[in-house]
C-alpha cells in the first residue's frame, strides 16, 4: 500500500470507480467495499435497470454516470450512433438528447466532490454522528497511521541491511 499525506489516512480505501476520462474518483470506499456511497448504489441500480430493458428492447444503451463533461459527451455519441444505426425512434432519441442537454446546463451548478470528512465511510456508524458533525475525524486513524508508518520503516531497514 502507499502512504500518502493526501486527505485521507492510508487505512481508508478509495472508492474504485473510474470515470470516463481515466480519473479515479476521489472519495473513500465505504467499509468492507470497493466503492463509495455514491457508485455503490448507481451500481446497484443499474444492474436492476439492464435487467429489465433487457427482457424489453433489442438494442443496448450503456450510458455511463453524467457526471463530467466527458460523460456526457459519451452519451451523446451513444445516442448518435443508435439513431443513425436506426436502433432507437426519433421521439425516444430527441427526448436522450434533451435530457443530455440538461445534465450539460446543469454540470456548472452542480459538485460531486464533497468535503473529506462529510462522507460516510462506515454506514454503522451513522447513529454515533452528531448534527454538524463530520462523519469522521484524522485522528481517529493516527494510531493504524503510524503502525503502517513503523512497519514501512521496519521494511525498509531490513532491506538496505542497517
Amino acid at each position: 500500500m502507499r502512504i500518502s499525506n493526501f486527505l485521507y489516512p492510508p487505512t481508508i480505501a478509495r472508492c474504485q470507480h473510474v470515470k470516463v476520462n481515466g480519473v479515479q474518483c476521489g472519495s473513500p470506499a465505504l467499509k468492507n467495499r470497493k466503492l463509495c456511497h455514491f457508485h455503490q448504489r448507481w451500481q446497484q441500480g443499474r444492474i436492476q435497470l439492464n435487467a429489465n430493458h433487457a427482457r424489453r428492447s433489442g438494442y443496448s444503451l450503456d450510458l455511463p454516470i453524467l457526471e463530467d463533461a466527458h460523460s456526457i459527451q459519451v452519451g451523446l455519441m451513444q445516442g448518435m450512433r443508435l439513431l443513425l444505426t436506426n436502433q432507437v425512434d426519433h421521439r425516444t432519441a430527441a427526448l436522450l438528447f434533451y435530457a443530455l442537454q440538461t445534465a450539460s446546463s446543469n454540470l456548472s451548478r452542480t459538485t460531486f466532490e464533497s468535503r473529506p470528512q462529510q462522507v460516510v465511510i462506515d454506514p454503522s456508524s451513522i447513529s454515533d454522528t452528531s448534527l454538524g458533525d463530520d462523519a469522521w475525524y484524522k485522528e481517529e486513524f493516527e494510531s493504524e497511521e503510524a503502525e503502517i508508518e513503523d512497519s514501512v520503516n521496519i521494511q525498509a531497514c531490513v532491506g538496505t541491511g542497517l
